[in-house]
């Protein structure tokens, strides 16, 4: 993976976890427009990664109650 590679996945990490948390919020997120015009292997990493920190997300909010 080369130098722009790695800052593309560091970008797309942010604004996955940056989508979880508005979802947590209770504000719409529309994944497929948003990975609408990525190819294959970055759609696929960047729905993981959603998913991943959704999941983060939502234990966190349960062990704070």
């Amino acid at each position: 993976m080369n130098h722009n590679d790695m800052y593309s996945m560091k970008n797309f990490d942010f604004l996955a976890r940056s989508f979880a948390r508005m979802h947590a919020q209770g504000q719409p997120v529309d994944l497929q427009a948003i990975v609408g015009n990525m190819d294959e292997e970055h759609r696929e990493w960047f729905c993981q990664r959603y998913e991943l920190y959704c999941r983060q997300v939502s234990s966190q909010a349960e062990a704070a109650h």
